[in-house]
């Protein structure tokens, strides 16, 4: 079974699931993550230091990828954004309470290190972002 590392502020307080409004995640590499659709995967947090001798990975739920939605990130910064594959718009707003965010600026930070390009949606509901309005 695949596992996906998840922070620690997207687990719930129980610590074996997701926090309610993180229904899905979303990663680089849309080809890769596809052949996961409709799948189980593990998710789990770091005990310790992420990949340092003596660090595990502790599995805190598994969760089914419903499907995996590909999204466009165009740009970084104050002037990034994300559309669908067709160059519909998506708020990023949503995008971002919907992965777990509490605030929008910390999404923002979040993707700060990743380069524009094609990335994958992994949802664990049925919903499915259409091109929002900004």
């Amino acid at each position: 079974m695949r596992r996906i590392c998840i922070d620690p502020r997207f687990v719930n307080e129980a610590g074996n699931d997701l926090i309610p409004s993180m229904i899905h995640t979303i990663r680089q590499n849309y080809n890769f993550w596809k052949r996961f659709e409709g799948k189980e995967v593990a998710l789990f947090v770091w005990e310790g230091k992420p990949r340092q001798k003596g660090s595990k990975q502790k599995v805190f739920c598994t969760k089914k990828i419903i499907t995996v939605q590909e999204v466009l990130l165009h740009a970084r910064g104050s002037n990034w954004r994300w559309t669908l594959p067709d160059y519909s718009p998506i708020h990023g707003l949503f995008l971002s309470t919907n992965d777990g965010f509490f605030l929008f600026s910390d999404f923002a930070d979040w993707f700060e290190k990743y380069k524009p390009g094609k990335m994958a949606v992994l949802h664990f509901t049925d919903y499915r972002y259409q091109g929002e309005a900004t």
